[in-house]
């Protein structure tokens, strides 16, 4: 049954992942072409970036159908838990929330708070993990960004 399970999250992961590189797509068809001396243009990492996620999600749909098959079951339709949709449009709205607090409030106080939050809806509760982990890794990003890399960050 554990294999199934994995076999089901590859396939709605690698599903998710195409709807995503959908919207980058079009999201990309937008960018205005300028005159530069290269030939790539700024649209040209975008694509890049969307043709590998395109191609590591089939792969991972590949290998959660090669599994589903292998278990003996073929095929079977894949329907999420309505609890697994309700967290997967409550942690959109945490990442819409996190991207409009962003500028307002500042790198480290968003990150934070949307860190924990997010944790905390994946099912985190050992309050070590929730404080400590968001604490050094914010702190660290911040740090490696603006010292390490001279990238300024709200």
């Amino acid at each position: 049954m554990s294999e199934f399970r994995h076999s089901k999250s590859d396939i709605l992961i690698g599903g998710g992942l195409l709807a995503f590189c959908a919207f980058g797509a079009w999201r990309t068809l937008l960018i205005r072409d300028v005159h530069s001396g290269t030939v790539a243009g700024p649209s040209f990492v975008p694509w890049l970036m969307i043709g590998a996620v395109v191609l590591l999600a089939l792969v991972l749909i590949g290998r959660g159908v090669r599994q589903q098959v292998a278990a003996g079951g073929g095929v079977r339709a894949i329907r999420p838990e309505s609890g697994a949709l309700i967290k997967i449009a409550l942690f959109a709205l945490l990442l819409v929330a996190y991207a409009a607090a962003f500028y307002p409030v500042g790198y480290i106080p968003s990150t934070l708070v949307t860190f924990v939050a997010g944790l905390w809806l994946l099912g985190e509760r050992k309050i070590l993990h929730l404080l400590v982990f968001p604490c050094v890794m914010t702190i660290g990003v911040y740090y490696a960004f603006t010292e390490l890399l001279s990238v300024w960050l709200p």
